[in-house]
């Protein structure tokens, strides 16, 4: 049985890609599961002299991590452990590795549910 609510990928680029400027529906974040881990994406709003500085020189601009829940309980108490920072959608997708898959694989998985997006 597939969860996850996307079609293709397409359907996700639009949402959060920050040069998609034709989709009026567009999200800074993402919440989803994957193989019982919960997961957050999020496209940075910050100012670019704020946003960290990646290995190639250019700015990161959506960061992945994990969300540790405390306790093991959803929405209390949380800490982030980092996966990694991400120029362009397109990075992201392709370089963004999580239980050695990739971003793109994952999110289009059947398995993956979408918690929430901001």
């Amino acid at each position: 049985m597939r969860l996850n609510e996307y079609n293709n990928l397409q359907e996700f680029i639009e949402e959060y890609d920050e040069l998609d400027r034709k989709n009026i529906r567009s999200f800074m974040g993402i919440e989803f599961t994957y193989h019982g881990t919960y997961y957050r994406m999020c496209r940075e709003p910050l100012n670019d002299d704020d946003l960290p500085t990646l290995p190639n020189g250019r700015k990161g601009h959506y960061r992945v991590v994990i969300v540790h829940w405390k306790n093991g309980e959803w929405f209390s108490d949380f800490q982030y452990e980092l996966i990694g920072w991400y120029e362009t959608i397109d990075d992201l997708l392709h370089n963004c590795f999580i239980a050695n898959q990739t971003f793109e694989e994952v999110i289009m998985a059947d398995e993956t549910t979408i918690i929430g997006k901001d």
